[in-house]
């Protein structure tokens, strides 16, 4: 994975500044860093590179076209990029990168993002036009943040280079209230479209941002739209299959997908016990040999792993098991912290960032994470309590709406935009699925969907990118490609959530369905609980939850979807502010 960072000034940039915060990029790009001035040193472009495919040049400049016109800092993979070099560009070109930046010799800008099959972020120089365009991926994988005032426009894979960068310029920050008081009426820290520090924002994903150098101005345009996959011809061609052929048919899928993404170099997956890290290991296990398979212990939280030498026998391989205690969690907590400049988006942050440094230190480059099937097809536990009978028209999901009132605090509400946002997404997406005519499946299947394109991305996305890239280390995920996304939003209820299937069945059904034929139904166990110590942040005394409880501010009347955990969760949202605010606020606001 690779790390991208932008400035761009009215003025001459400060030549030390920028190599310095480029730098501070390096944990994302080991192998090689390239960057390039421009304009008089008014823009400076770099990229720090973990070399996955093909072959590093021995360049320091910024990738360019052949024709000079294009300049490129890219972070992603593109797994077809082979493909896309025999097809544009006579082979000529030795890694993705590089065809991707030559496509743009061949091909008119704004056409690229559709046609690759992967990951990515990317800016791009036109030089010849002073223009610039920065380009997100549709599904949520890869991320950049902006920061936009009258002298600089500066662009980076991470929130925490953007503010280094601005503390060598002598400028503060602010707290955005709004993004952290937005936390108490949804279940996760989500942010959508701005960080907790003003003028630092997120760009969205299939986003095009066109910024014209000349007159020091931007304009954003989606080239793709994630709620147009809903396809009233998929579903029903799905739905009239027969099982058997549907499994097959998923199944397949997965297949192609995963040996298109199998690195040449070192790479590991990760082995959870559990139904979508288990199946994803055992389709690489068919394709190649993977370096390492690798399992979390929570001390005293995660039992599973006692079923690991039956797994082992399927898989004909070893699973590596990582112990980990609530000391180690606390103070992998705090790097946490460090690298996402926020409160932590969910309580599993540390033990993600351990299981990347162990990767690394086992020297693959590479593993394979499972996020999003829960999102996407169910399997959250919750989920049988909250649709339970519903059948009215909102979104019902813990993960992706807001309540305008605070959940748990009675002086907070959710700005404005942040609750009409979400509220206009799940309109859109509850239109786009009027072809299903159960009331209910329809409600169900829009909040599933707003569940991966809101929550998934803005929390599970956003945070691996940042936690684990943070390692040298490159999150991958069949799951969430564009190819197989398609088919689960497309997916018939009884696919997802089956009602009268067995009980060990009944979520993420037809998972389950191609799960078993890799390891047989005996090696489907119950879900495991919460992973992490998150209880040991808000075990100590913190000064918000004496001022909360002092003051009697707690809105102890609210419908909480999840009444018997209301005192944890509300323990865990204040002390994961605190945390975020002693450890990361060092400026005056």
């Amino acid at each position: 994975m690779c790390g991208i960072f932008l400035v761009l000034s009215r003025n001459k940039v400060n030549h030390t500044n920028c190599l310095k915060t480029s730098k501070k990029l390096y944990n994302r790009g080991p192998d090689q860093q390239r960057y390039s001035f421009f304009y008089n040193k008014r823009l400076f472009l770099s990229n720090t590179v973990l070399s996955i495919t093909g072959n590093l040049n021995k360049k320091k400049d910024i990738y360019s076209s052949k024709s000079k016109r294009f300049y490129l800092s890219f972070n992603g993979e593109i797994y077809n990029y082979k493909n896309l070099n025999r097809e544009y560009l006579n082979n000529s070109c030795n890694n993705d990168t590089e065809v991707l930046i030559n496509l743009h010799d061949r091909i008119e800008a704004n056409k690229i993002p559709g046609i690759l099959n992967g990951m990515f972020a990317y800016i791009l120089l036109d030089k010849l036009k002073k223009k610039i365009k920065i380009v997100t991926d549709p599904q949520g994988e890869k991320n950049l943040y902006y920061y936009y005032d009258n002298n600089f426009f500066i662009v980076s894979s991470t929130p925490e280079s953007i503010i280094y960068f601005l503390n060598l310029n002598n400028i503060n920050l602010e707290i955005n209230y709004e993004v952290i008081n937005n936390y108490f009426s949804t279940r996760h820290y989500m942010p959508i479209h701005n960080t907790c520090f003003k003028k630092i924002s997120i760009i969205e994903n299939s986003i095009i941002l066109d910024f014209d150098i000349k007159n020091f101005n931007f304009k954003p345009h989606k080239y793709d739209d994630p709620v147009n996959w809903i396809s009233e011809k998929k579903y029903n061609y799905f739905q009239n299959l027969n099982e058997k052929d549907l499994i097959e048919y998923v199944d397949y899928e997965l297949n192609e997908q995963i040996k298109l993404m199998i690195p040449n170099k070192k790479y590991g997956s990760i082995f959870s016990g559990g139904i979508d890290s288990s199946l994803q290991s055992a389709i690489l296990k068919k394709y190649s040999d993977p370096h390492l398979f690798l399992n979390v212990n929570h001390e005293n939280k995660d039992f599973i792993n006692q079923n690991f030498k039956t797994f082992e026998k399927y898989l004909k391989a070893k699973i590596s098991i990582q112990k980990i205690n609530s000391t180690k969690y606390k103070n992998l907590s705090k790097k946490c912290f460090d690298v996402l400049q926020s409160p932590l988006f969910t309580h599993d942050l540390p033990s993600r960032m351990y299981l990347s440094e162990v990767f690394r230190k086992r020297n693959c480059k590479v593993f394979f994470s499972a996020d999003g099937c829960d999102e996407l097809l169910g399997g959250q536990q919750l989920y049988l309590k909250v649709f339970k009978n519903k059948n009215y028209t909102n979104n019902n999901s813990p993960y992706s709406s807001a309540n305008f009132k605070s959940l748990f605090l009675k002086n907070y509400k959710t700005s404005h935009n942040y609750y009409k946002f979400l509220n206009d997404k799940w309109k859109k997406v509850f239109e786009r699925y009027s072809f299903v005519k159960n009331l209910r499946e329809r409600n169900i299947l829009s909040s599933f969907f707003l569940d991966y394109f809101i929550q998934s991305i803005y929390v599970a996305n956003k945070s691996t990118d940042l936690i684990c890239c943070n390692s040298s280390v490159e999150p991958r995920n069949v799951f969430i490609q564009k190819k197989i996304l398609k088919i689960f939003i497309n997916l018939p209820f009884i696919y997802r959530i089956n009602d009268h299937a067995n009980k060990n069945f009944r979520q993420k059904y037809i998972l389950k369905k191609i799960f078993i034929k890799y390891f047989g139904k005996e090696m489907i166990f119950p879900k495991e609980g919460f992973s992490g110590f998150p209880e040991i942040l808000y075990r100590e005394k913190h000064k918000m939850k004496d001022y909360v409880s002092n003051f009697g501010i707690i809105n102890s009347n609210v419908k909480y979807y999840d009444r018997k955990n209301y005192k944890r969760d509300l323990s865990w949202k204040l002390s994961n502010i605190e945390n975020f605010i002693n450890r990361c606020c060092k400026f005056n606001d």
